[in-house]
């Protein structure tokens, strides 16, 4: 009944590697669609049957902007295109609630157990529960450059752009939401380069910890 939570650089290759985990472990990928599942359940309206929640998304100003807006409300309609082409409703959901839902989200995954979660702060969330692993991604700027430039069909300074801003904007979503450092090591039981493992490699490494965990 383990569950692992993902920190990822972005470029790092951590959402593969995360769905590597998953199908290794016969696991359930979690990652939007947990907070569109709670969203459902306390009964606000989503739009094309999803709700986004996610540390980056640029069209006006991010969601997550509008979750830390000093205001007594969100603003009730967002539309975001993300890579994906959702779009984000949110109705009239002020910050404690935003939190709530999303705490409430993860904390209803890890009841169910046998989960990745990737994202959304899990190594927050469930930082001092029992049977969970807590596994950061990361990697030499360099890799992850070439990781982008390919991915994206960007050239060198658009991928290095693209790269701090997504850092920056993850970072910032985990210090003000959950008061956490996410490049803090102390937070997580291990740290992955991903540049030095082929990805199938990482997944067995992670998959073989997440069983010596599960006993």
């Amino acid at each position: 009944m383990a569950v692992i939570t993902i920190s990822r650089q972005f470029g790092s290759g951590g959402s593969e590697i995360a769905a590597l985990v998953s199908q290794r472990l016969n696991y359930t990928y979690v990652d939007k669609q947990i907070i569109a599942e709670a969203a459902k359940k306390s009964g606000l309206p989503v739009g094309n049957g999803k709700i986004e929640f996610t540390e980056y998304h640029s069209e006006l100003r991010s969601f997550i902007d509008r979750l830390l807006f000093p205001g007594p409300h969100i603003v009730a309609q967002v539309s975001v295109r993300g890579d994906d082409e959702s779009s984000v409703f949110v109705e009239e959901l002020d910050k404690s609630e935003a939190l709530t839902l999303v705490r409430d989200a993860i904390h209803a995954v890890y009841q169910q157990g046998d989960a990745v979660i990737v994202g959304r702060g899990g190594q927050a969330v469930l930082q001092e529960m029992p049977e969970v692993l807590h596994i950061r991604m990361v990697a030499p700027l360099s890799y992850r450059l070439l990781q982008v430039q390919q991915a994206h069909g960007l050239d060198m300074e658009e991928a290095r752009d693209l790269i701090a801003q997504r850092d920056r904007r993850s970072a910032a979503y985990l210090k003000e939401v959950f008061g956490i450092d996410w490049d803090n090591p102390l937070l997580y039981h291990l740290v992955v380069n991903t540049a030095r493992w082929q990805p199938e490699v990482a997944a067995d490494l992670i998959a073989d910890a997440v069983r010596e965990l599960a006993g």
